[in-house]
């Protein structure tokens, strides 16, 4: 794996907030759920707090409550008559992978990445630009700073929440959405509708025109629970229940039914029932779900990007990234050019999660996830450019299959905002994920030599079937062939 590095931040920091959580004992409180065989009454709850259980969520929709409990607690409450099942809840994390600061000089209209999938030719030439298509980012939400980077009506304010469980009396915050620290949600979210550069230039986005949704499902260490993420992925799909129910009086413009995209840039080592039932639920309603294939390479895929049903990315990169006119050069984003024939150019990175068929998962596409250009508040949440006297910090190149996704989340809006001309969705989830697949490029080679920033010099990956799933995305040919 190539080495993380990090321009004028503490490694330390980093490391200690994507450490995993302490192991506790086996009488300590633990997060917690349990699955009702029934309706969730005020009687089922009330004997579950009579047996130990702090309660945090009750999930109507697919009948689960969340809490804490203690293990001998959990033991007994598994014996009640209207349990169906219980379980520990599940720790996930962001899916980010590394970092590099970014000069504060090079900056253009459209970077590698979107290059790379032909982005501006959706733009440019066919005239879609995710217009009237919502796109709820689950993540760790956006840095407060966050007018600095994104224009506020491409934020749908109204809508933002925050699922932090974190005791039986503080369910959740719901402005804590606009309280991140971590920056990971924000630089998530400027791939999909881009970002201003020290408020003199914009850098364009996959879906320009989308309207994103912020909920944060992970706390500020980038960590969060599998109950937290349910809550976000069952509140986006009620949204969504209810502006189809309403005629498209929900969401504006109020003239139409207005789809959603969910996108995950986010994963844990198992799927948690409670959030396997969740996504069934939205996925059923009608949202779309797109979500990261994990960063543990040969290990295996993270969940719920593995799971089948879930539009799955993993990340690739291009061997031009580090390199303009055979020079090293940190303009090159807005320099090179991305040649329309790449085959044998495309490179899958080292910590992409490969999909493992002993554990029945399944990879659907690659997008562009190494060194990704966005904002990201390494030094905190600066207010650039008056004050930050050019120190760099403020935008950052970060790898990962947390990169990745909001690449794809936005071909899915580009897609939708085309099949809504005739005022009707005929588009599902399952359609889609083979209009991806059937138009991504293949990658039909296993090797590839790449100029590494790191050392730097040439540096030769390889990789295996297991890590392609059907190519990288082609953001025009799925366009061009969505109906």
């Amino acid at each position: 794996m190539r080495k993380i590095i990090f321009v004028g931040i503490l490694v330390l920091a980093l490391m200690v907030s994507m450490a995993p959580a302490s192991a506790v004992s086996n009488n300590s409180p633990k997060r917690v759920f349990v699955q009702i065989d029934g309706p969730i009454t005020d009687e089922v709850l009330a004997e579950l707090k009579a047996n130990g259980m702090n309660v945090l969520y009750i999930f109507n929709e697919i009948r689960f409550v969340a809490g804490i409990a203690k293990d001998k607690d959990l033991k007994r409450i598994s014996k009640l008559k209207f349990v169906k099942s219980v379980g520990k809840d599940v720790q996930v994390n962001v899916t980010s992978e590394e970092l590099l600061s970014m000069s504060p000089y090079g900056f253009g209209d459209y970077t590698w990445n979107l290059d790379m999938i032909n982005v501006p030719t959706v733009h440019e030439e066919m005239g879609y630009t995710g217009k009237g298509v919502y796109i709820a980012v689950l993540d760790t939400g956006l840095v407060p700073n966050w007018r600095d980077y994104f224009e506020e009506d491409k934020i749908a304010t109204e809508f933002g929440r925050a699922f932090l469980a974190v005791s039986p009396n503080a369910h959740y915050n719901p402005n804590a959405w606009e309280a991140d620290t971590h920056s990971h949600g924000t630089h998530v979210t400027s791939t999909i509708i881009g970002f201003w550069l020290y408020e003199f230039y914009r850098v364009s986005g996959v879906a320009p025109d989308a309207k994103i949704i912020p909920v944060k499902v992970l706390h500020n260490n980038g960590l969060g629970w599998s109950s937290d993420i349910a809550a976000g992925i069952l509140y986006i799909a009620d949204l969504y229940k209810a502006e189809k129910e309403s005629g498209g009086a929900v969401l504006p413009p109020y003239d139409e039914i207005n789809p959603i995209v969910m996108s995950m840039s986010l994963g844990g080592p198992v799927l948690s029932p409670i959030e396997k039932e969740a996504i069934d639920y939205a996925i059923e309603e009608g949202v779309f779900i797109v979500a990261a294939a994990g960063n543990k390479g040969e290990e295996g895929m993270d969940y719920p990007g593995a799971y089948e049903p879930v539009i799955s990315v993993g990340a690739a990169g291009w061997v031009g990234e580090w390199i303009y006119n055979n020079t090293l050069n940190y303009g090159w984003w807005r320099l090179s050019d991305v040649p329309e024939d790449l085959i044998g150019q495309v490179y899958v990175t080292d910590f992409s999660g490969r999909e493992k068929e002993d554990k029945d998962q399944d990879l659907d596409v690659l997008a562009p996830g190494s060194w990704v250009l966005g904002p990201y508040l390494a030094y905190g949440a600066a207010h650039p450019p008056y004050w930050a006297q050019g120190v760099p910090g403020q935008y950052y190149y970060v790898g990962g299959t947390s990169m990745a996704t909001p690449h794809v989340s936005g071909i899915v809006a580009l897609m939708l905002e085309k099949d809504m001309e005739d005022d009707v969705i005929n588009l599902n989830q399952t359609i889609v994920e083979s209009i991806l697949e059937s138009t991504a490029m293949p990658i039909t080679w296993n090797s590839t030599w790449v100029i590494d920033i790191s050392i730097p010099g040439l540096t030769l990956i390889k990789w295996d079937p297991d890590a392609v799933g059907s190519g990288l995305v082609q953001a025009d040919a799925a366009i061009g062939t969505t109906p």
